[in-house]
């Protein structure tokens, strides 16, 4: 048996077991066989498999953190523009993952704290751009910035959950935010398509 698996180890290997499987399928016997290490050794760096799965779920939305943070400093483009890359930037992560995870991550009450902690961090980044937008006059005046921010990312999950195709849940998330846009604003999102 291999000895000395390392927490980030098997911390990714989980991810990868829930992002495929989502969270209900993950069995710590599973992973500790694939990792070559015993259910005791598991046992030794987390308390149980709550507190596995909450260390993945940290590792996530920290990656995911990063990568906003990313998005936001890419120069260029109006707030339209990013808001619309950064609402790419978060369907692609909800195609990541196996939809069984985050129905799993939605409903299972001992994670609703990571999930409202994921979903906050994308909905205060999108508030902002969308209220730049508005303030630009790039968004209808009578846009209220953080409730669209609500109601879009609810609107992309839940198609996601229902089996919306990516290339769909795009074109769904530009109407939407061409639809509140201003004439200013409509041609510079049909300009970028």
């Amino acid at each position: 048996m291999k000895r000395g698996a390392t927490k980030e180890e098997i911390i990714r290997t989980t991810q990868e077991f829930i992002s495929r499987n989502g969270i209900r399928a993950v069995r710590v016997d599973e992973i500790a066989q694939t990792l070559g290490i015993s259910k005791r050794t598991l046992y030794e760096m987390f308390t149980d498999k709550n507190d596995l799965i909450g260390a993945c779920l940290d590792a996530m939305r920290n990656e995911q953190q990063q990568q906003i943070v990313a998005c936001r400093k890419r120069r260029g483009g109006n707030p339209l523009q990013k808001a619309l890359r950064l609402m790419n930037q978060y369907i692609e992560n909800l195609y990541k993952v196996d939809h069984s995870f985050l129905s799993d991550l939605r409903r299972k009450v001992i994670f609703a704290e990571h999930y409202d902690e994921h979903r906050e961090f994308w909905h205060k980044e999108l508030s902002l751009l969308l209220d730049s937008c508005r303030k630009q006059e790039l968004l209808l005046p009578e846009i209220d910035a953080a409730a669209f921010a609500d109601q879009l990312m609810g609107s992309l999950l839940d198609l996601r959950l229902n089996g919306t195709s990516r290339e769909e849940l795009s074109l769904f998330c530009r109407t939407i935010l061409r639809g509140a846009a201003t004439r200013q604003g409509i041609e510079l999102i049909d300009r970028r398509a």
